[in-house]
C-alpha cells in the first residue's frame, strides 16, 4: 500500500499541486497590496472580495504539507478545486526550521512561501522575528484561547499525542510503554521521526520520554538520558522513521504522533502490514501545530484565503479525516458540525484524556538543554 501512497504524493505534486519551482517576479497589484495589509476578511472587504483577489493571484506556495500527513492531500485538493487556485507544494522537507529558513532566504521572491505550518514554538519565534502577518481567521473565536497568539499571527489548526506504533508481524509482543522499549527483544527495532533538535515531532518524543522517566515539562534531561540508554542497548536505530521503513522492516517500532501512525497503518494495511498503536501509559505529551501567513507572502490574498479555509468547518473536518485533533474540535462537537465517522477513528486515549502540553517558556528552556546535550548523548 505504501506504493500507492507514493503515487498519491507524485500526483499531488505534479500538475495542479506542482512541485515548487522558480518563476518570474511581478509587481504587486493594488488589490494584493490591500490584502497584505488586511488583518481579517472583514478588514479586506469580505469573503467575496478575498476570493476574487485570490483567484487573480492564482497560486498558493506551501512547503512540507506531505499529502499522507493529516490528510493534507485532501485538504490541498479541496482548496484547489473549490477556488480554482494552483497549489505549489514543496515536499523536499517538512522540518519547521526549514520553513522559517525558506521565508528568510526568499525575501521578496515569487518562490517564497505564502503559508507556514510549523510547531508552535517555531511560530512564536517567527512572529518575534517579524516574519508573520497579523491575520485573524473568521472562525478564530471558536478556538480555545491557548490555541492562538495574542498578536494574531498564528493559530493552532491541528494537534496530536505521542504514541508508539508497532508492526505486529515483525514484533512478537508490541510495547505499550517507554519502559518496554528498553527490553532486549527490541534490539535494532526502535526509531523516531527526525532530529529532535530541529523538528517538533522529535522534540516532543524526547519530552514524552522524560515524563515517562521521572522528568517533567521543566526537565527534559531524563528523556535525553533515556534515549542514550536506548541507543547504547542497540535498540534505537538511526534511520528516520517513515511508512516505507516500516513496510521494509527497517523500523518495526516507531515513536511518533498518533495521527501519523494511524495514517501509516491505514496506508500499509492493504499491503499486509498490521500495526498496533498505543498511547504509552507511562508518559506522553500532546502538541498542536500552528498555521500562519508569511508577512512577505508573494500571494497575500491566496495566503489569507487558505488560512480561512483551514479553519472553516470544511477544512477542520478534512484534517479530522487525517486522524488529527482539529483546533476547533470542541466547538464543532458542541455545534454538531464535526464529522462523527472521522472522530470515531481516533485513539480513545487521545480524545478522552488530556495529555500535558509544555508552555512556551518550557519549550524554550528545554530546547536549549536538548540542543546542548542530544548529539553527545545519542550521537
Amino acid at each position: 500500500m505504501f506504493r500507492q501512497t507514493t503515487k498519491l504524493t507524485a500526483a499531488l505534486t505534479l500538475g495542479t499541486l506542482a512541485v515548487l519551482s522558480g518563476c518570474g517576479g511581478s509587481a504587486e497589484s493594488e488589490e494584493s497590496a490591500d490584502w497584505r495589509a488586511a488583518t481579517s476578511v472583514e478588514d479586506g472587504g469580505g469573503m467575496d472580495a478575498l476570493v476574487e483577489a485570490a483567484q487573480a493571484e492564482g497560486t498558493l506556495n506551501v512547503m512540507g504539507l506531505f499529502p499522507d500527513w493529516a490528510n493534507y492531500g485532501g485538504l490541498l485538493k479541496a482548496f484547489s478545486d473549490k477556488y480554482d487556485i494552483e497549489v505549489k507544494n514543496d515536499t523536499s522537507t517538512g522540518a519547521s526550521q526549514d520553513l522559517i529558513n525558506a521565508v528568510k532566504n526568499r525575501q521578496g521572491q515569487e518562490t517564497s512561501l505564502d503559508y507556514l505550518d510549523t510547531g508552535e514554538s517555531f511560530a512564536i519565534d517567527a512572529s518575534e522575528q517579524g516574519l508573520l502577518a497579523e491575520y485573524r481567521p473568521a472562525t478564530a473565536d471558536s478556538l480555545p484561547e491557548n490555541m492562538q497568539s495574542s498578536d494574531g499571527t498564528w493559530f493552532n489548526h491541528l494537534g496530536g499525542t505521542m504514541a508508539i506504533g508497532c508492526d505486529t508481524a515483525a514484533v512478537k509482543t508490541c510495547p505499550t510503554t517507554f519502559a518496554d522499549l528498553l527490553d532486549s527483544e527490541y534490539k535494532g527495532k526502535v526509531a523516531i521521526r527526525g532530529n529532535p533538535t530541529t523538528g517538533e515531532a522529535g522534540f516532543m518524543t524526547v519530552m514524552a520520554a522524560s515524563l515517562a522517566n521521572g522528568g517533567s515539562l521543566d526537565d527534559i534531561q531524563p528523556g535525553i538520558d533515556y534515549f542514550a540508554e536506548l541507543s547504547n542497548k542497540g535498540n534505537l536505530v538511526p534511520t528516520e522513521a517513515e511508512a516505507g521503513t516500516i513496510e521494509t522492516g527497517e523500523t518495526p517500532i516507531v515513536i511518533n504522533w498518533d495521527y501519523l501512525l494511524l495514517q501509516w497503518a491505514d496506508d500499509l494495511s492493504d499491503g499486509g502490514v498490521d500495526m498496533s498503536i498505543e498511547i504509552p501509559s507511562d508518559g506522553t505529551v500532546a502538541s498542536y501545530y500552528a498555521a500562519s501567513v508569511n508577512d512577505d507572502a508573494p500571494h497575500p490574498a491566496v495566503a489569507r484565503l487558505w488560512q480561512e479555509f483551514v479553519f472553516s468547518d470544511e477544512g477542520q473536518n478534512l484534517l479530522l479525516k487525517g486522524y488529527v485533533l482539529p483546533g476547533r474540535l470542541d466547538s464543532m462537537v458542541d455545534d454538531g458540525t464535526a464529522d462523527e465517522k472521522a472522530l470515531s477513528k481516533l485513539l480513545d486515549d487521545a480524545v478522552d484524556k488530556e495529555a500535558p502540553q509544555p508552555t512556551q517558556e518550557q519549550r524554550d528552556s528545554q530546547a536549549k538543554v536538548l540542543a546542548d546535550n542530544w548529539a553527545k548523548a545519542v550521537g
